[in-house]
């Protein structure tokens, strides 16, 4: 019977890199000759020679809270699939009748030819959830987060975002050149402060994650609505984490709080977490949702989503209306996960959502954290400086629906082992 050491279990690319170009450094006149190549390279190999790299592992048939890596079933920890829905029937059956009725892809993006009935149907499926006047649907959340900023807001408005805010918004506030100032993580007070030291006639736009992706704590949205109000700011919710898992029936961060969705200006979210397809949304204003399919550069260049992601998203919705259990059992999971790494003497830090993060500090132990878990058979990534801030890369842990408390408690056995 094979072991885990009879064959690295290692995605091969970085692995057979080094050992084809040892100690490769980028030189100048490349492509590679910038600011942070250089130190990439030094870190992928010294993880090669220490056997930490655990990234990129290829699986084995459908994610869930059990995969298949090279032949050996694993314990899944680190997947977004937050109601255990990738592999449902009807989801899958929806994809698959997708393809048959509009073909694998829609042939041009949605201005042009690429809009199908699948699109306005979704659309539709998710204001009314949202509770919003109307919403649009591009090919990633990324690329909605970069259209609201991009196509709604200019050098002459003034963003405020919480510090932890995702990549695709910084990225979009670049892009956009819009003048940027942030406000400690999730503090209220800090964004009052902020909020009064500008000008009222600055037009300013307040940007929160409903549940933050690397420390899983909620905004305070509750706070956050009530300083926008009072200083005539406007505030974008990215709900890419908390789409799905909070509020009643999953439907977000406002349902959450009991906050009406008018009080928000603008979602944006993501189709590939709760959600198990691919894709990201827009959802507000009807007017402002016409402005964007016209204004927003994602929506107008990029390919639109494939009739199988679409439906495959149409149907996700149908099924988290209809399992309410899902959504039972993904709490008492969370819940049960959260304590018992807490009576290990294990630091969660300040999650209180299914995304729980164990603290490890530099980037060398939570690799080696990691590495130890793969050992152990469990997929538990790093995520490491500078995806978080220097001195708090950590293991980020994904509870979900599809979990077994059999399996949680023999992960957390494992883990204050090996730790």
């Amino acid at each position: 019977m094979r072991t885990i050491h009879d064959k690295p279990l290692h995605s091969s690319g970085v692995r057979d890199f080094f050992s084809k170009y040892p100690g490769f450094l980028p030189q100048q006149d490349t492509l590679l000759n910038c600011k942070w190549s250089q130190r990439w390279f030094s870190w992928l190999q010294a993880s090669v020679e220490e056997d930490t790299y655990t990234f990129q592992e290829v699986l084995q048939g459908r994610s869930g809270a059990e995969v298949m890596i090279n032949d050996m079933p694993f314990c899944m920890l680190s997947s977004y699939d937050y109601l255990g829905l990738i592999g449902h029937a009807d989801i899958e059956e929806a994809a698959i009748d997708a393809i048959r009725t509009y073909g694998t892809g829609t042939g041009g993006v949605r201005l042009l030819t690429g809009t199908n009935q699948l699109h306005e149907e979704l659309e539709k499926s998710i204001s009314h959830f949202k509770g919003t006047e109307d919403a649009m649907v591009l090919s990633s959340g990324y690329m909605a987060n970069l259209a609201v900023v991009a196509a709604l807001f200019s050098n002459k408005d003034l963003v405020i975002a919480d510090e932890y805010i995702h990549r695709s918004i910084a990225d979009a506030i670049k892009l956009a050149g819009i003048t940027a100032v942030s406000f400690r993580h999730n503090d209220p007070d800090s964004l009052e402060q902020v909020l009064t030291s500008y000008s009222s006639t600055v037009r300013k736009l307040v940007i929160v994650e409903g549940v933050y992706s690397m420390d899983g704590d909620i905004c305070r949205l509750p706070e956050i609505v009530r300083l926008k109000e009072i200083h005539g700011a406007l505030l974008m919710i990215d709900e890419a984490h908390s789409l799905g898992v909070l509020g009643p029936q999953g439907r977000g961060v406002n349902a959450h709080f009991g906050i009406p969705a008018h009080q928000i200006d603008i979602f944006t979210g993501s189709l590939s977490k709760a959600i198990p397809s691919n894709g990201g949304y827009i959802a507000g204003r009807e007017e402002d949702i016409v402005y964007l399919k016209h204004g927003g550069a994602p929506y107008m260049f990029s390919a639109a989503a494939t009739p199988a992601n679409t439906a495959a998203a149409l149907a996700a919705l149908r099924v988290m209306q209809e399992e309410n259990w899902r959504f039972d059992t993904l709490w008492d999971n969370t819940h049960l996960l959260i304590a018992a790494l807490q009576e290990a003497g294990i630091r969660t830090g300040l999650s209180a959502t299914p995304i729980i993060p164990v603290i490890c500090g530099d980037n060398e132990s939570a690799l080696h954290l990691s590495k130890k878990l793969f050992d152990e058979q469990i997929l538990a990534t790093a995520v490491i400086y500078p995806a978080v801030p220097e001195g708090k890369a950590r293991l980020r842990l994904c509870c979900t629906a599809a979990h077994t408390p059999e399996l949680l408690h023999r992960f957390v056995h494992i883990i204050r082992r090996v730790r």
